[in-house]
């Protein structure tokens, strides 16, 4: 048995959920512990599962108080040297636990760690970043800045060697210890989702904790599906990723800087959404969310 709490956040993600706990269930060394929180999916089948996997530690929040939340609920109930984050969508092949944490174990200095990730037709998703910047939110001047400015967080970089060390790493898989759990004080709830693993990483280099991609282990992630689920979701996700992009520019920008990077955000935003919003309602409908919380965010800085 390993010395590790997997959690795994769940929002009515049964049939993915499903498989990524039989792969668990599989592995050739079983975890000391696998803990799911169920973010009140309300919908009646929470019980079946808590029957079928008798050996998964349940959580039923009352609440659906988000992805941070949830996670540090989930590792309060862990107790084991090493955590592991992981999505509902995600399967891990059967010796994937038993080489990764020896291998680890040898190497102190990875403290924040995740695999490669493929999708179901095997492409690579890329689960890294670079920390945002006052221009990087549109995608072409984000993928512009670092082939330029930080060639080594290309995604050619990030695959070319079997170690890698992203600026910041995906919460679909996030492998750390204990000890840095608690060094981080876990996850910052005021994220309700998105952009909380970028957090967590920013802290965690701000605390020289090193980020580090192991090319040559793999897992499947099919990315999105709690997200996606409906429209109305997928517009409410949609609406949280700006949300969230502003909470992370209000915590870690400072001066001029955070109110130009606000701004920026707000403007090319408003603008994306409103053009395209002629042929899209949906991008209407993110726009309607995001207009009362930009009064209120603008309010409050006056």
């Amino acid at each position: 048995m390993i010395d590790i709490g997997i959690i795994i956040v769940n929002y009515r993600s049964w049939s993915k959920l499903e498989s990524c706990l039989i792969s668990l269930y599989e592995q050739k060394e079983k975890a000391k512990k696998v803990i799911v929180v169920d973010n009140l999916s309300d919908d009646g089948i929470l019980e079946s599962f808590v029957k079928k996997f008798k050996w998964v530690h349940w959580i039923k929040n009352d609440s659906n108080a988000g992805f941070a939340s949830a996670c540090n609920l989930g590792a309060n109930a862990a107790s084991t040297q090493w955590l592991l984050f992981l999505n509902p969508d995600t399967k891990l092949p059967k010796d994937c636990l038993t080489t990764l944490i020896p291998y680890c174990n040898q190497y102190p200095d990875y403290h924040l760690i995740t695999i490669k990730q493929l999708n179901e037709s095997g492409k690579n998703t890329h689960p890294y970043g670079i920390f945002p910047n006052i221009w990087n939110s549109l995608g072409l001047l984000r993928s512009l800045g670092r082939l330029i400015f930080q060639p080594d967080q290309t995604k050619k970089a990030m695959v070319s060697k079997p170690i890698t060390f992203p600026q910041w790493i995906s919460g679909s898989f996030v492998l750390l210890r204990q000890e840095h759990f608690n060094l981080l004080d876990g996850w910052d709830e005021r994220f309700w989702m998105y952009c909380e693993d970028i957090d967590l990483s920013k802290r965690a280099a701000e605390k020289n904790l090193n980020r580090v991609l192991l090319n040559e282990w793999e897992c499947i992630h099919s990315h999105g599906v709690s997200s996606r689920k409906n429209k109305k979701i997928k517009i409410l996700t949609k609406a949280e990723v700006i949300k969230s992009t502003h909470i992370y520019i209000e915590k870690h920008f400072a001066g001029k800087t955070k109110k130009l990077a606000h701004q920026w955000l707000r403007v090319h935003k408003f603008i994306e959404l409103s053009l395209l919003g002629i042929i899209d309602p949906s991008k209407r409908e993110i726009l309607k969310i995001l207009i009362p919380f930009w009064h209120q965010l603008f309010s409050m800085q006056v």
